[in-house]
């Protein structure tokens, strides 16, 4: 249960800070109108914050966790198949299985995906570009 609860929203956890980071990019801290330069400091402070806690989050969540999660999914589906449990349990749900198995390999690739532009931004937002 743990796999499904992983894939269907633990993963998302790094959502939250993607969402902390996208509030300021329509609200940046230097456009309220304050008289407190700290509370644009802060601001400014919170919002690299979450940015960075977003790329740690994403890397550990969806890029650790997946893997090591999807290769758990992938052992438990062989000794289930090798064993013709699939068959004994849940007689024609083989596909499904199968199906789960093929969209922990695409989405995974999807992760790497997103997680490679994250890079090349952060890398961009470092150099000053």
């Amino acid at each position: 249960w743990g796999t499904i609860a992983y894939f269907g929203g633990v993963s998302e956890f790094s959502s939250i800070f993607l969402c902390v980071a996208d509030l300021f990019r329509y609200f940046p801290p230097s456009s309220f109108q304050t008289s407190s330069p700290s509370v644009v400091n802060f601001l400014s402070s919170l919002e690299l914050g979450a940015q960075g806690m977003f790329v740690l989050t994403f890397f550990n969540f969806r890029i650790l966790g997946w893997i090591y999660l999807s290769s758990l999914l992938f052992k438990d589906a062989v000794q289930a198949l090798k064993r013709g449990l699939m068959q004994q349990y849940c007689p024609g749900s083989r596909w499904f299985l199968l199906y789960l198995l093929s969209m922990s390999i695409l989405l995974g690739g999807l992760q790497a995906f997103w997680f490679r532009q994250i890079i090349e931004k952060a890398v961009e937002v470092v150099a000053g570009n």
